[in-house]
């Protein structure tokens, strides 16, 4: 959820800064069925706890197709800056918290802090969200998973990896959007204007 708000704003300030979407076609993204693929496959959630396997195996299956399908989009979108780059380090960073405590995302006892978690924890403890997995400090690569709270809005845990993606998605859509070109053009006439 926070990533979509991180591309509203992203639009919002390519916009301000003089970025149009008709930018995009001068330079698209190829394979955008990558990530809608790895969407895909975190909604079917549910439908993999179906499977007559047991759980260790279908959810390292389906964390580890939804991960290998978003760094391969990113690795085929490489031509567009180290923003990509930036987003396949996110992806990494989650990927690594999650592999090191069994294919789920290690939320920190930072969650007991806030009172408005309260309901995410009891979904956690009932077990119906087996994607994620409490830890303490000394959890394996405990400072990669979900460990700032954020309280605006619809409460939820973010990790350095969701950071880092974020990060990157915003500063990839000003590149999209070509936010920033008019006033590079206007400093460059100007500079030649000197000359």
């Amino acid at each position: 959820m926070i990533l979509v708000w991180v591309l509203a704003a992203a639009v919002l300030v390519g916009y301000l800064r003089g970025g149009r979407l008709s930018h995009y076609l001068d330079h698209p993204l190829c394979w955008l069925g990558l990530p809608i693929a790895a969407f895909l496959l975190e909604l079917s959630l549910p439908l993999w706890q179906r499977l007559p396997v047991p759980e260790p195996v279908w959810l390292a299956a389906e964390v580890l197709a939804q991960y290998a399908l978003l760094i391969l989009f990113c690795y085929l979108n490489r031509g567009h800056g180290w923003a990509v780059g930036l987003m396949a380090l996110g992806m990494v960073c989650n990927l690594a918290a999650m592999g090191a405590n069994g294919f789920r995302m290690p939320v920190s006892p930072a969650v007991f802090e806030h009172p408005a978690f309260a309901p995410f924890l009891d979904l956690m403890k009932a077990g119906q969200l087996p994607e994620y997995v409490l830890v303490g400090y000394d959890a394996p690569l405990w400072f990669l998973g979900d460990v700032l709270p954020i309280t605006v809005g619809d409460p939820g845990m973010a990790s350095m990896g969701d950071c880092l993606l974020g990060a990157g998605v915003f500063l990839l859509m000003q590149r999209l959007l070509g936010a920033g070109r008019k006033a590079k053009r206007i400093a460059a006439g100007a500079q030649q204007q000197k000359e």
